[in-house]
């Protein structure tokens, strides 16, 4: 068996790996970092941007956020149920780790708000500029870490209660790495759908839909996860959480990439129905796609539809969308035109055009029903001028009456899951006593336990943020903690 003795031992080298990396080794201590892949990078590479509260772009821009003002909308959001002081110490370090981030070369070209009402605090990475993960991982090699790719992890080792390194394997056989911290940033459960089945109820690929390649093939071969690793270890249980959209499904390029033309579905002058053809939402929601996404969830088969005419396409096209997503999406080069016909050429049914809502029913398997809640909308609009059930606003109240109508499925669609660790704002691991077990710390998804039920999108760029963020602590704290070891 391979014996490995370092300072911290970090567990993925991912948006939260990294930079704990970075913060350990730039303190002294010997880091080392152990990879199930083959590369660094993770699953988002860092992802698009971060959030933050009170940076020099913000600013610049006149957007006047305050600590206190994110920190309050945040524990109402989440009705108290997450730890405040671990929210507070994310907020208060993020504007910082913005500068420290710039200071490594990640360009920040614009500030986005995911939808209208939201705040501009996602502080948008430059399209076409480097990942921000392959931008820090050579700065924590020239500190000194060390990377251990193919490398899985079996036990952690305990030691009177105290975490003092891992069994494992790499590529060559068993491994044992003795340790005087491990940090867990394995990037959370979402590649195993059986292990979110047993915790959630929800089985990814089939109640949700999930990104190509995300999941594991088979669960029986796949690696422990971090969260199973603390687990085992005495840590104590939270909630997982599925970081949810609705999205018109794959091959339609998912919520992370959609061409121009599919935000003509999100708008609110649109109808939205279930399989049984009946209304069961305000469609002015649709803006938020993680709260329609929960919508949608309790759905028959978990779907929906949106439903719109030419007459809408024609005033889409003229006069603009009332909810715009912002840059956050890549646009192709096709024509609306062209990007349906492409659509129709490879066969995908999630859109179509048709010329009556019969063949709308037929052929996305929607109950005739829709006939009558369309009708029944439109005379409300004709008549009354209002929406008596879900009291939409006026403003988007526009009959939907042909010739042609526009059609897409949505489903709810997993960008990742989170949760599973306890952690406090030093970013050590919780015992079921709600105490810190020495020696063992979490960061990223693994330990991402502060949105409650879903996920915050009047403040994007979270997901990432909190990954770097809570790396960046873990590794200050792990590696304090080993000096501190190391001088006993």
């Amino acid at each position: 068996m391979k014996k490995i003795k370092t300072g911290v031992a970090i567990l993925g080298a991912g948006a939260a790996g990294i930079p704990a990396a970075i913060e350990a080794a730039q303190s002294g201590v010997k880091v080392d970092v152990f990879e199930q892949s083959d590369c660094a990078g993770g699953s988002c590479h860092g992802g698009n941007g971060v959030f933050a509260v009170g940076t020099r772009m913000q600013k610049e821009r006149q957007f006047t956020y305050t600590k206190k003002e994110i920190l309050d909308y945040w524990m109402k959001y989440t009705h108290n149920l997450v730890d405040m002081h671990l929210v507070s110490e994310f907020i208060n370090r993020s504007a910082d780790t913005v500068e420290w981030l710039a200071g490594y070369g990640v360009e920040f070209s614009d500030l986005v708000a995911y939808y209208p009402g939201a705040m501009y605090v996602w502080h948008f990475r430059r399209d076409g500029s480097p990942f921000i993960t392959d931008l820090l991982k050579p700065v924590s090699e020239k500190a000194g870490a060390r990377y251990h790719f193919n490398s899985t992890v079996t036990k952690l080792i305990m030691q009177n209660r105290r975490c003092a390194g891992f069994f494992g394997r790499d590529k060559d056989g068993k491994i044992e790495v003795e340790a005087q911290a491990v940090i867990i940033a394995s990037g959370g459960a979402g590649r195993r759908a059986d292990f979110v089945k047993a915790e959630t109820g929800w089985e990814l690929g089939k109640d949700i839909t999930v990104f190509p390649g995300m999941l594991y093939e088979n669960p029986v071969t796949a690696p422990k996860l971090g969260i199973e690793l603390a687990w085992e270890a005495g840590a104590a249980h939270t909630k997982l959480m599925i970081d949810s959209f609705a999205s018109i499904p794959d091959p339609n390029f998912g919520p992370g990439g959609v061409p121009a033309q599919l935000p003509w579905f999100r708008q609110p002058q649109n109808i939205c129905v279930n399989l049984h053809g009946q209304r069961f939402i305000s469609e002015a929601e649709m803006k938020n796609g993680a709260f329609m996404g929960n919508a949608i969830s309790i759905q028959k088969d978990s779907t929906a539809f949106m439903l719109f005419d030419q007459f809408m396409r024609d005033r889409y096209e003229k006069e603009g969308m009332d909810f715009v997503m912002g840059n956050v999406h890549s646009m192709d080069n096709l024509t609306a035109d062209e990007y349906l016909e492409m659509n129709r050429e490879r066969g995908n049914r999630d859109i179509i055009i048709a010329d009556t809502l019969e063949e709308v029913c037929n052929e996305m398997g929607i109950d005739t029903a829709l006939i009558n809640t369309v009708k029944e909308y439109n005379d409300a609009i004709v008549k009354h001028g209002n929406d008596p059930v879900f009291f939409k606003e006026n403003d988007y109240l526009i009959p939907i009456r042909g010739p042609k109508y526009y059609c897409a499925k949505f489903r709810r669609h997993a960008y990742g899951v989170m949760g599973g660790l306890r952690i406090n704002y030093r970013s050590e691991v919780q015992d079921l006593n709600s105490d810190s077990i020495p020696g063992l710390y979490a960061a990223g998804n693994d330990a991402n336990s502060i949105y409650g039920d879903t996920y915050p999108f009047a403040l994007s760029g979270n997901t990432s943020s909190f990954a770097i963020n809570t790396g960046r602590i873990a590794g200050e704290q792990a590696s304090a903690y080993a000096r501190r070891c190391f001088n006993e």
